[in-house]
């Protein structure tokens, strides 16, 4: 029950907070091929490589196996850059805008369940 009210939470916040008027409203999309959806990715991983903090949340730039990157928003969190980090996507929204960092991502997967290591650094 706690995971569906994380998503209903999680979704309602990214449109409350991109929706001033119909124009700027976010889209929200499914970042899946359509080859690809009938198999259910649990967890996504990598390592973080840039985040912020801002209004409760960490925005983490995560780097893929593959080098590929992507933006994720996350509970605020103790991880830091180089730590390896997994987690479940709940939503993904397309030109967010982020008032506390004054930002606009062009891609952002709203995650929960985060787990991380640290690295060794």
């Amino acid at each position: 029950m706690t995971k569906i009210n994380t998503f209903i939470a999680l979704a309602f916040l990214a449109i409350n907070l991109n929706a001033q008027d119909a124009k700027t409203a976010p889209i929200v999309t499914d970042i899946t091929p359509k080859s690809e959806q009938a198999e259910v990715k649990p967890y996504y991983q990598g390592e973080i490589v840039t985040m912020e903090h801002a209004g409760g949340y960490t925005y983490l730039e995560v780097k893929e196996h593959s080098d590929k990157t992507f933006w994720a928003a996350v509970s605020k969190t103790e991880a830091k850059v180089g730590d390896y980090v997994r987690f479940k996507r709940e939503l993904v929204t397309e030109n967010f805008k982020s008032k506390a960092l004054k930002k606009t991502f062009k891609q952002l997967m709203f995650a929960s369940d985060l787990q991380y290591r640290v690295s060794k650094s």
